[in-house]
């Protein structure tokens, strides 16, 4: 970090830096409008299942600017401004997850309703991956480094985009709408990971920029805030470690599953896999695979595929075949 040296600000620089956080992250009147804006465009992109949309309110997204007030007074030791941005995020947070909840329920409550099934856009916010994590703690860095520089003031925009936060807490909202705890958990893991290692990564920018407190606290202080902030994000990279190790798993078991149903299929019903589905219980596993073909299997040809992929597996399982016809044309 020896190139760092030369990025540190002048006092009257941390000056300007601090008073903008302080502004930009108060718990105001505009503050809470542009949650409201932020939040009805990304629920309205949510449900619309439109990622454009979705782009749009991490554009204006004004929950950074209090994170990014919370890592500097974190470094800092201003504790007046470190309960003000906390109080901030918390109060943004609810009011977003509250009218992402009504919009979403009036949505697929009302009789003008055509929506049916749970949209791509929210299903691809309860999944939350280390990948989530890295791609937060430089766009965190990046934030924290182009707000201190006002140069590169045209940057943060496209930090914003890659480190999604209200999102999330409109899945979340969704979730609420629908009872649904699987998308509740799904998005607070991912607004927690995105908070925590934004946090993180801008306490770690702003220490290198020269922030800090007084001389006498200084090194207390400093390894104070961000041993924590990186013990929050330890605790929050293991569940999703062990989240992508079960989807790499389940992906290798689909992988062999599928390959082994093809490979032991007759060639004369020109099998084509439409869907498997899998299920644990224990050791034994239920495997349902739909299937496209030109004739019915054989009670012996679906034996036969049973115990290949049980051989294959060495363990106990349990397979149903649905065929649908499929008609050929030449």
């Amino acid at each position: 970090m020896m190139w760092f040296k030369g990025q540190k600000l002048t006092e009257t620089r941390k000056a300007i830096v601090l008073n903008d956080l302080i502004d930009a992250g108060s718990p105001g009147v505009d503050f809470f409008i542009l949650i409201l804006f932020s939040g009805a465009i990304a629920t309205f992109g949510l449900i619309a299942d439109l990622s454009v949309v979705t782009i749009g309110a991490q554009l204006i997204d004004p929950l950074m600017s209090p994170i990014l007030g919370l890592a500097v007074a974190s470094v800092s030791g201003l504790q007046r401004m470190f309960k003000r941005s906390l109080i901030a995020i918390i109060k943004g947070a609810m009011v977003a997850v509250g009218l992402s909840t009504l919009i979403s329920f009036f949505a697929y409550r009302l009789p003008f309703s055509i929506l049916a099934l749970i949209p791509h856009e929210v299903l691809s916010r309860t999944t939350a991956t280390p990948l989530d994590l890295g791609i937060a703690i430089v766009g965190g860095a990046a934030a924290a480094y182009a707000l201190a520089h006002p140069r590169l003031n045209a940057a943060l925009p496209g930090v914003a985009i890659a480190t999604a936060l209200m999102p999330p807490l409109c899945t979340i909202g969704f979730g609420v709408a629908f009872q649904s705890t699987f998308i509740i958990l799904g998005g607070l893991l991912q607004f927690f990971t995105n908070f925590v290692a934004i946090t993180f990564s801008a306490i770690i920018t702003f220490v290198l920029m020269g922030f800090g407190p007084s001389k006498v606290k200084r090194n207390k202080d400093l390894s104070r805030s961000v041993l924590v902030s990186a013990l929050m994000v330890l605790i929050i990279a293991i569940p999703l470690a062990i989240l992508a190790w079960n989807t790499i798993s389940a992906a290798r078991l689909n992988n062999l599953a599928s390959s082994v149903i093809l490979d032991n299929l007759p060639a004369s019903a020109q099998p084509q896999l439409v869907d498997l589905v899998i299920n644990s219980s224990g050791d034994e596993k239920d495997f349902t695979a739909t299937l496209r073909m030109v004739r019915e299997l054989t009670p012996s040809e679906a034996y036969l595929v049973h115990d290949a992929l049980a051989d294959q597996l060495g363990n106990p399982i349990t397979l149903k075949i649905v065929t649908l016809p499929m008609q050929i044309i030449e």
